[in-house]
């Protein structure tokens, strides 16, 4: 289910790495980048450089994961018998939010990725348009995100699975998010091994010092508003909750790109030529 034909529009010569993607995994994203950029009909031939260093920004953070799925988790017991959290899951927390900033101005969610359409179908029409032509145009086929191109936890692969039929019934196309929500399986995962680390000791949210006798939050506990953070984030971006569905549903579908464009479009309608 996750996986789509992909269109002719999308079967393009990319263009070479540049040198300083050196290994395969940072190629193989920027790849997957492009191709899912041109999936959806998104112009990405200015932005190479940008997307190259996301490429070795993403293949950054996988190296992180990968390190932490050798040492066996986040997590281990303090002298307190509280958490103790590793310095990768730490550093890999961080290196995933580094990804997540540039998410936007790559295209790479679902409600920047309608809102370019709507400024391309703008910039395409020239002077000669009615913009509520515009506004009634859609977008057509929704799809869902390729297979992310690293190897995904055995947490992240349900995770990925789970979301399928949910964003299906979203109704959005995801063909360039698909980043996006390997981020959001990511942070889900990272989310759940803290709840499950409190489950398995008995829901220990604090741990008292035996050097002090003062009591301290265990990391796993304060660890979880950090992760929920980058999950709003990221269901924010991608219309996945309520607000922003409502709020960027037309979007999405390419018909209104905000108050603010519905306003000007609107002027322009009136204006006498």
């Amino acid at each position: 289910m996750s996986e789509q034909t992909t269109p002719a529009s999308a079967l393009v010569a990319l263009p070479r790495p540049p040198r300083f993607l050196k290994s395969a995994r940072p190629k193989r994203i920027w790849s997957y980048l492009l191709s899912s950029l041109a999936e959806a009909q998104l112009d990405y031939a200015s932005a190479l450089i940008g997307l190259a260093l996301l490429a070795e920004k993403v293949d950054a953070w996988r190296s992180h994961v990968d390190a932490i799925r050798k040492e066996g988790g986040r997590y281990d017991v303090d002298s307190n018998g509280g958490s103790m959290e590793s310095d990768e899951s730490m550093a890999e927390r961080r290196a995933r939010n580094e990804v997540l900033k540039d998410l936007d101005q790559a295209g790479l969610t679902v409600t920047t990725a309608a809102r370019i359409r709507v400024i391309d179908r703008l910039a395409s029409q020239g002077e000669l348009f009615s913009p509520f032509d515009l506004l009634e145009q859609a977008h057509e086929g929704e799809r869902l995100p390729r297979l992310p191109p690293w190897t995904m936890t055995s947490a992240e692969k349900r995770l990925w699975q789970d979301l399928q039929p949910l964003l299906e019934q979203s109704g959005f196309d995801f063909s360039s998010a698909g980043l996006a929500i390997g981020l959001l399986c990511a942070a889900m995962a990272d989310w759940y091994e803290a709840r499950q680390w409190l489950a398995d000791h008995k829901g220990k949210h604090f741990a008292v010092s035996y050097k002090t006798g003062r009591t301290y939050e265990v990391s796993a506990s304060y660890n979880r508003a950090k992760i929920a953070r980058q999950i709003r984030e990221l269901l924010k971006r991608n219309g996945l909750t309520v607000y922003a569905c409502a709020k960027h549903k037309a979007i999405s579908k390419g018909r209104v790109l905000s108050a603010e464009l519905a306003e000007i479009l609107m002027f322009a309608d009136q204006r006498a030529d």
